[in-house]
């Protein structure tokens, strides 16, 4: 009769990881690691690239259009009038009755809901699905403006606001004596030409462009009490990119 084969004692053990084995594993996940970052890491850095150059395209896009139309009840005569204004104004150190900091933002837009001016009221349902139960919309304002102050207020509320708030300071571009473009001086519209006679209106603007540098900063905070009560345009914020623009008469 033959005799059943018992397993052997040294099946039932298991052999565990030597000191060294686990060293060796640890060291070729490191290196694995360090190949990642490597490889993946210039590849996240360029995604961040990408996404910012599509910001900057989308809030310099929204600043040209803005000068460019007319919106019922903001008294302007002439879209360069508009524009002019606008520019001249718009790099100041503090706010006052004509000089208005431009602040560029995005906010959730009713699409059933539109406003004299053409832009939407604010979203404030509880519907989450943008496209559906709102559009993202780009704002652009000045700050303590009697026309802009109510609308800003409103696209500023929480859950209403997406992202950051934006200044855009722009100071206009002229020709020195050289025949060179270089940067005029801040709250001043002048002749492109080397005479560099200051206007005060667009109406005496005597040529058909205003060539224009815009810098783009992005303000510390979000809140509407800060913005309108504690920020300062003599401190921006932190610059993010700046764009040669024109405006056409």
């Amino acid at each position: 009769m033959k005799q059943a084969l018992s397993p052997s004692k040294n099946s039932h053990q298991q052999r565990g990881f030597t000191l060294v084995e686990t060293a060796i594993a640890m060291g070729m996940v490191a290196v694995m690691i360090s190949s990642f970052m490597i490889v993946f890491g210039p590849a996240a850095q360029g995604i961040n690239k990408s996404l910012s150059a599509k910001e900057a395209s989308r809030f310099s896009t929204a600043l040209e259009h803005e000068l460019s139309v007319l919106r019922s009840g903001e008294g302007y005569s002439t879209v360069f009038e508009k524009a002019f204004e606008w520019i001249r104004n718009s790099n100041v150190t503090a706010p006052t009755s004509d000089q208005r900091p431009v602040l560029i933002y995005q906010y959730r837009g009713n699409p059933g809901s539109v406003r004299p001016d053409g832009t939407l009221d604010p979203y404030t349902g509880s519907g989450t699905v943008a496209g559906v139960d709102f559009v993202i919309q780009t704002s652009v304002r000045r700050l303590d403006d009697t026309f802009h102050q109510a609308e800003i207020q409103a696209e500023l509320a929480p859950g209403v606001l997406v992202g950051k708030v934006y200044y855009a300071k722009m100071t206009q571009m002229i020709y020195n004596t050289s025949g060179e473009m270089v940067l005029g001086t801040a709250g001043e519209i002048k002749d492109l030409h080397p005479t560099n006679t200051t206007r005060t209106s667009a109406s005496a603007y005597t040529d058909v462009v205003i060539p224009f540098r815009t810098e783009f900063y992005v303000l510390p905070n979000v809140l509407y009490s800060y913005i309108n009560a504690t920020w300062s345009p003599a401190d921006p914020g932190r610059l993010l990119f700046t764009k040669n623009m024109a405006a056409m008469r």
